[in-house]
């Protein structure tokens, strides 16, 4: 259905090389060059800047190749759907941690009532993101930042952002306390590309804080392992409420009071721009 000098100069993008590009098309070098100027040619833009031995995408050949991939991504998926437009019988999503334990369950249970196969892939949001850019996921369910100049979204649901630690921690039992109170404890993070990890950062940041400020830092890549750490009392944490509110209720856990901490974030639907399909998936939530 694309063009295929769209194609080849998608792979273009992908290897920043002539030579690795020809291997993967199974042609020959000039072939891949000819195509590629014969779409500036018709375009009347600059896609590609070749400095021997590097080759650079302009930032409109970058903006081309995005919209090149999510059409190629929904290609597939059209054709079936034009085939079967009765039969959607399998989902396939993507989720952060977080959002995982406190609103995929419901998510999979009402979903389960529609579909044969149900298929939801947990990780961060670096990598849902990535997933997603692949075509590898019809939609994903964000708690981290994102950029909505790329991806189209629906807001689901807003949650607050907290710093809990055990029931027995005396900073639970202040009224109000300053971060540099904060900062004798031990923090227990997120990995590296985690929503919740960056939004920690750069409120920290905004107060010329980093987390190297703490008296001590571990990194787990489970939020109900940092819970259970936190019940160890091993130190304290910053996560969504809804993620802590069956432990604070059990009294497990406890909020830490912030001043100047008014964190709130809206849990978002995300999906490839301009996808066919955007109006089904935000039907499948907003009902």
């Amino acid at each position: 259905m694309i063009d295929q000098r769209y194609t080849t100069f998608l792979i273009l993008t992908k290897t920043k090389s002539y030579t690795k590009t020809a291997k993967k098309l199974f042609i020959t070098q000039p072939a891949v060059t000819q195509q590629v100027k014969s779409l500036e040619k018709e375009l009347q833009l600059k896609l590609v800047e070749y400095h021997q031995p590097h080759l650079k995408i302009t930032e409109r050949g970058e903006k081309l190749a995005s919209f090149v991939n999510n059409i190629t991504n929904q290609q597939e998926e059209f054709i079936n759907y034009l085939k079967n437009p009765d039969l959607q019988k399998e989902i396939v999503f993507g989720a952060t941690k977080s959002v995982a334990i406190f609103m995929v369950p419901k998510v999979i249970e009402e979903f389960s009532h529609d579909f044969d196969k149900i298929n939801c892939t947990v990780t961060n949001t670096e990598r849902i993101l990535s997933m997603i850019d692949d075509g590898k996921l019809d939609f994903a369910i964000l708690e981290g930042n994102f950029n909505k100049q790329v991806y189209s979204y629906y807001p689901m649901q807003r949650e607050r952002f907290v710093c809990v630690a055990n029931a027995d921690n005396e900073l639970t039992k202040m009224a109000k306390i300053d971060i540099n109170q904060l900062l004798n404890q031990t923090l227990i993070l997120r990995e590296n590309g985690s929503g919740t990890r960056c939004i920690l950062y750069n409120w920290l940041k905004s107060l010329n804080l980093s987390f190297s400020d703490f008296n001590q830092v571990i990194s787990f890549n489970e939020p109900t392992g940092i819970i259970e750490l936190i019940k160890k009392n091993v130190g304290i944490s910053f996560m969504y409420e809804s993620l802590a509110l069956q432990e604070i209720a059990n009294g497990n856990l406890q909020e830490i009071k912030l001043s100047g901490m008014d964190i709130f974030r809206t849990m978002n639907l995300v999906y490839s721009r301009n996808n066919y399909f955007a109006n089904y998936f935000n039907h499948l939530f907003c009902d």
